[in-house]
């Protein structure tokens, strides 16, 4: 339209500014609009949980005072402990906690002066919880209820439940179940530890190691008590309530921890479905001893075995495996798990071969030596190891020279290449190579037998070079070798049986040295190293796999 020789209208731009403008302001609303409406529903929600609240504290008001208490609880009653009731089409959890309460004016349970009947009145909490309520805060009342007439003896005793966590310290809001199916009635109660950690029964039926207990809480470990002859004889037993009497159990939690096993060979290829077991030193029975832990193990596909809920303790592994040796470990068997902890245990796996020794050979100070030469000596078995090192790259079969058709060999050189030897990763350290037999037939000539040696990083670029230089070759993963065989006489060939490269790396234990296939009985055992005095014993061979520790001192 024109007006005086003017446009009107709007340009793209004064458009587009627009909608943004009115797309902003509509979602503000649209969210202004839903916030709104969850803070009305979560007001309607917490109406709805002190209604129910008000309606149970009202029915309390009228229950005899013999009734007021929870089923399977102490006090007993017949309110019940937990249950869901539904209010507009919402599920509310409603939960009941009644204690006898236990009031200094006429003194307490074991004080001075000590109250034998300590249940003066009782204390009615409700709490009502909705998991499936939006902006729901739980909310909880509670109420006192006192008898008519004055208190009257009881036969009844007082059973309190102390739990702490490892350091000794009170933990509060702890859940403690306690159950005693023998009582009349029937006791299955389930509630938390008040301010300084202790759930105090006050006036629990009397019974004789009647009452079992656990206690539990997540991200924590559990502990509980045991009845008698499931161990045969608990550390911990089911407790014991007497008349008039005041008992006092204590339990300890803390957070859990977790632990990881790793096993790997000599080149850290993981070692999958590998046997162990683990027992930890806490007891839960004596004569004969039953630990709280001792598990049957083995590591998964990927060589690993984890838990993530372990509890704090000391822990001892030993090998289980009908296959697989542990050839070396860090420092020790054991290990220590602290609370809310993490720990990771790697040990060198070795194939089993008959009886066997993982000697670990370290200082005053617990410092692994490596180099040491490690002797054993047995009848009709003579072995030498060195610790942090072990040795690769033996043959399948002999190499010699191929004959020909007429039964002879030819004089040119024939060559032998070995496979490709992955160590696993190339913090290697090369530091000897050999081969079997040294010395060849006189009559294949000088230097029948020649060796070349190649290492590298990539599995793909080889420079071979005479084995002189094989300290050089340190830093590398993959390796190989070569073999040049001749012969001076054609009736005789030079023979290849054994080749052994040695090496330390970090796949291997530091200080460690198995030696495997030792007779049973008494073997000799010589550890030297220079700069240190040598170490000279005797150990008795008389299981499939043990450890030795050597001390060498300067």
């Amino acid at each position: 339209m024109r007006i005086g020789g003017t446009q009107s209208g709007f340009t793209l731009l004064e458009v587009l500014i627009g909608l943004a403008i009115f797309a902003t302001v509509s979602v503000a609303i649209f969210f202004s609009y839903g916030n709104v409406a969850e803070i009305i529903q979560s007001a309607q929600y917490n109406s709805a949980a002190v209604s129910l609240i008000e309606s149970n504290v009202e029915s309390v008001r009228n229950m005899r005072y013999e009734d007021v208490g929870t089923v399977g609880g102490i006090p007993a009653g017949k309110i019940p402990q937990v249950q869901t009731v539904t209010l507009d089409n919402t599920p509310f959890q409603l939960h009941a906690y009644v204690r006898n309460i236990d009031d200094p004016f006429d003194g307490t349970a074991g004080g001075t002066p000590n109250d034998t009947t300590p249940a003066d009145y009782k204390l009615v909490e409700f709490q009502v919880t909705c998991d499936s309520c939006a902006r729901y805060k739980v909310i909880s009342l509670a109420t006192l209820v006192a008898p008519k007439n004055l208190e009257s003896t009881s036969k009844n005793g007082n059973l309190f439940i102390r739990v702490l966590d490892a350091s000794g310290n009170p933990l509060q809001g702890v859940t403690v179940h306690v159950t005693d199916p023998s009582a009349k009635p029937a006791i299955d109660l389930t509630d938390i530890t008040n301010n300084i950690g202790q759930l105090q029964l006050v006036g629990a039926a009397t019974g004789s190691a009647a009452y079992h207990i656990v206690v539990s809480e997540p991200g924590y470990t559990t502990d509980q008590t045991y009845p008698p002859g499931n161990p045969a004889n608990p550390v911990k037993p089911d407790v014991t309530v007497a008349t008039q009497q005041l008992t006092i159990t204590t339990l300890s939690i803390d957070k859990v921890s977790s632990v990881v096993v790793n096993a790997h060979d000599r080149f850290c290829a993981p070692v999958p479905n590998m046997a162990f077991a683990l027992t930890g030193t806490k007891l839960i029975g004596t004569q004969p001893d039953v630990p709280k832990y001792s598990q049957n193990l083995a590591t998964g596909a990927d060589g690993s075995w984890s838990n993530n809920a372990i509890e704090w303790d000391t822990y001892t592994l030993r090998p289980t495996d009908p296959t697989w040796d542990i050839g070396g470990v860090p420092s020790s068997l054991s290990f220590s798990v602290n609370p809310g902890g993490a720990v990771g245990y790697t040990w060198e796996a070795e194939r089993k071969s008959g009886n066997a020794l993982s000697v670990s050979v370290m200082d005053a100070y617990g410092n692994p030596l490596n180099g040491a030469t490690v002797h054993v000596t047995a009848t009709g078995y003579d072995q030498t190891a060195v610790s942090g090192r072990s040795t690769f790259g033996n043959l399948t079969t002999p190499w010699a020279l191929t004959p020909l058709p007429d039964g002879t060999y030819a004089s040119a050189a024939q060559e032998f290449d070995s496979p490709t030897f992955d160590l696993g990763n190339s913090s290697t350290s090369f530091t000897t190579f050999g081969w079997t037999p040294a010395s060849q037939d006189p009559r294949t000539g000088t230097g029948s037998v020649q060796f070349q040696i190649a290492a590298n990083n990539d599995d793909a670029t080889w420079n071979f070079i005479d084995p002189s230089g094989l300290a050089g070759l340190s830093g590398k993963r993959y390796f190989r070798y070569r073999a040049f065989l001749q012969t001076a006489d054609p009736r005789v060939s030079p023979m290849v049986n054994t080749v052994s490269i040695g090496f330390s790396s970090g796949c291997l234990v530091p200080g460690a040295a198995y030696l495997n296939a030792i007779p049973s009985g008494t073997a000799t055992l010589n550890v030297s190293l220079p700069g240190y005095q040598p170490y000279s014993g005797s150990v008795t061979v008389d299981s499939s796999w043990q450890r030795i520790p050597i001390t060498l001192s300067p």
